[in-house]
């Protein structure tokens, strides 16, 4: 997934060298000269701390697999591979009492590669099944971890804004559908017509950002207005674009049904056509229903 979260991956617990110690207050983990932390806050598996070696926990090397990926690779690899990395790198690679690593082993592919050989712990991290509704009272964004965020956007990809931060996307969505926000009023902006319809010419862009005040006018047009080419500057190559990104204007506003409605006062070609021949069609049948009623007074 493309968006950033709130996790800033140039922290103190990322540096160029790790080492672990077995003692008797039990496993700690250094990065650099500071505790590497446990990462709750990214997945929760193992709250107890760390283990590593063939004979470790497995729930524990995954934890310590979590908090080495997470500043190093990000967030959203680490929730995806931490089990596998945890069987071919923490469980295989590092032993005995003490070890130290440098950040160049970490990332190595080969330890994110499946072996049929091999038996991996299950992954933990949650489904989109497994977390609660967006506008659930009892959810509280701010005490999620990271993978339940992306569980919750999974859920909601259909309607999330993915441009920017995925969990301040996460509260506008709920603000949106709260009602103490509304993205009709927001101005149009140059970035965000090129965000959503990037394969429009820049002179179509431009006539966009031009014509539209408003985000809720231009959705309007964009989802519910018909034959886009009728707008100067907008060619029908561009048009067709245009109706494709209806997706990405529904995500801004977190359904469909937040677009304001649009009536631009023209009909298709097509209806125009359609309404056309319903109208000769309709003289036609009137014409026979009289021309029958004279025949029979005739006939009478």
């Amino acid at each position: 997934m493309p968006s950033k979260t709130d996790y800033e991956r140039k922290t103190k617990y990322k540096t160029n060298t790790y080492r672990g110690e077995r003692g008797l207050g039990g496993n700690i983990v250094y990065a650099g000269d500071t505790l590497l932390d446990k990462h709750l806050f990214v997945h929760s598996v193992a709250p107890g701390g760390f283990d590593w070696g063939p004979d470790a926990d497995d729930d524990r090397a995954c934890q310590l697999a979590i908090a080495l990926l997470a500043p190093l690779t990000g967030v959203d690899d680490a929730i995806e591979n931490y089990h596998i990395f945890a069987t071919n790198f923490v469980k295989r690679d590092l032993s005995g009492d003490s070890w130290e690593i440098k950040q160049r082993v970490i990332r190595k592919p080969a330890h994110l590669e499946r072996h049929l050989d091999r038996e991996y712990p299950e992954n933990t991290a949650p489904s989109p099944e497994d977390v609660p509704a967006l506008d659930d009272p009892g959810l509280d964004l701010d005490g999620i971890t990271y993978a339940e965020e992306l569980a919750l956007a999974e859920k909601y990809k259909d309607v999330l804004w993915t441009r920017g931060n995925r969990r301040d996307n996460l509260r506008r969505l709920q603000a949106i559908w709260s009602g103490q926000e509304d993205p009709s009023d927001d101005p149009v902006s140059r970035s965000d017509i090129y965000h959503m319809i990037s394969n429009v010419s820049s002179t179509a862009r431009r006539t966009l950002s031009k014509q539209f005040d408003t985000m809720g006018e231009l959705a309007g047009w964009v989802v519910y207005g018909r034959n886009h080419a009728r707008l100067d500057g907008v060619s029908s190559t561009a048009a067709g674009h245009i109706r494709d990104s209806r997706d990405e204007f529904i995500r801004y506003f977190g359904g469909e049904e937040y677009i304001p409605e649009h009536d631009d006062g023209n009909l298709s070609l097509d209806s125009a056509f359609e309404g056309s021949v319903d109208a000769e069609q309709q003289t036609l049948s009137t014409q026979m229903d009289s021309d029958e009623e004279a025949s029979d007074t005739i006939h009478s």
